[in-house]
């Protein structure tokens, strides 16, 4: 039986317009027999609200975050700035409706072990977007370590380098203060790259060290309105409190050894996450920026003249690819955008049966716990163990 999901956003931001799309799209599910009602987009920029409603063909926009919340909504997606999640989130999980939060859910370890507390108190289905691990690529890749293709982890690393802030006019916006984004590239980015490190390879135990920093200092003022990451011509400039770039090493659960590397300001890189994972049997790695494939090697798997890592074009057999495709067949691609219609269908399907999504509060936690342990190393220079 086919089932009807109410559904709103909270932010028409970039963040807010991703979701918005994924929901537009979600019907595509071949999994589940589902409709969705796309019924506010809410924002406290009204015209910024409208105009997203619009585009994505929502019923009705308003400015007023509690109409959302007090409707007869099923479902709400959450895609604000990190210092407002703290304030609405504990209001939309309190009404008992089904909540998909964008990352990260707090700034800091402890707003997201409050809000961990609060979603765990509810019946409600509640998710977190780490949208790359619904990418077709690092999902195979996953898998082949999971079923021990490439033997024993005992290497990665993992980088997420873009350049969104490489211009130094890039306007003074909220992602450049600590007080309302919290760390910089280390959470914003790093929180995908982190997370596509636990769920690759495995979840990290200690940060052995961490090194953090701020290259441009100091960046104009925004105006009045503006949205996502464009410059600003304003004289009045402001300081940059978190950080531009971070590179951490870490040691996993399992023993492996790893490295991440992130930048905000990486000239020529505007959007890669990728990972490189080393096995006692073989590697394989993942790029976003060449999405529509994965590379993997094999030691065993053959006559050592003609062995080498292989070139794996992304299709129906692998995960999340069937229902997000235009076309699903092999080598038509998936990209960025397909991966917010799959961790949105993976929500509403889980509306629908009552289950849980992989992409948890819990896991937006574990998350936090490697930022929180890399400020500390970074702050102490010394190793720091996560709290498990």
């Amino acid at each position: 039986m086919t089932k009807t999901i109410k559904v709103a956003v909270i932010g028409a931001g970039f963040a807010g317009q991703a979701h918005a799309f994924g929901f537009r799209n979600a019907s595509m599910a071949a999994s589940a027999e589902i409709k969705v009602e796309l019924a506010y987009i809410a924002d406290p920029n009204l015209p910024l609200a409208q105009k997203t409603a619009a585009r994505y063909g929502f019923a009705k926009a308003v400015a007023d975050i509690d109409e959302v919340i007090n409707s007869d909504v099923d479902a709400i997606s959450v895609a604000l700035p990190n210092f407002l999640h703290e304030e609405v989130l504990p209001k939309v999980l309190a009404s008992g409706k089904h909540v998909f939060a964008e990352k990260p859910i707090g700034r800091t370890l402890g707003e997201s072990q409050s809000l961990l507390a609060l979603a765990e108190k509810t019946k409600a289905v509640t998710g977190v977007g780490f949208s790359f691990r619904r990418l077709p690529g690092l999902a195979a890749v996953a898998q082949a370590v999971a079923e021990g293709l490439i033997g024993n982890v005992h290497t990665a690393r993992v980088w997420y380098n873009a350049d969104y802030a490489a211009d130094p006019k890039g306007a003074l916006s909220w992602r450049y203060s600590s007080e309302q984004a919290g760390a910089g590239a280390l959470l914003d980015i790093g929180s995908h790259a982190i997370d596509a490190l636990h769920f690759v390879a495995g979840k990290v135990k200690t940060v052995t060290s961490a090194n953090l920093r701020t290259v441009i200092v100091e960046r104009p003022k925004p105006i009045a309105g503006a949205i996502g990451h464009g410059g600003s011509d304003s004289t009045d400039f402001g300081p940059v409190t978190n950080d531009d770039v971070a590179q951490l090493s870490v040691i996993l659960e399992n023993g492996a050894l790893a490295q991440i590397g992130l930048s905000r300001i990486a000239h020529g890189q505007p959007n890669s996450l990728g990972i490189e994972v080393f096995g006692t049997r073989g590697s394989a790695s993942f790029d976003s920026m060449a999405g529509t494939d994965f590379q993997i090697y094999q030691h065993d798997a053959g006559n050592s003249a003609f062995n080498g890592s292989r070139r794996v074009i992304t299709g129906p057999q692998h995960p999340h690819f069937a229902d997000v495709a235009a076309m699903p067949a092999t080598g038509v691609g998936t990209a960025y955008a397909e991966a917010f219609i799959a961790e949105i269908q993976e929500f509403l399907v889980a509306i629908q049966k009552g289950t849980k999504m992989a992409t948890d509060f819990k896991t937006a936690e574990q998350m936090m716990k490697v930022v929180d342990a890399a400020l500390k190393s970074n702050a102490t220079k010394s190793p720091v163990d996560l709290e498990l």
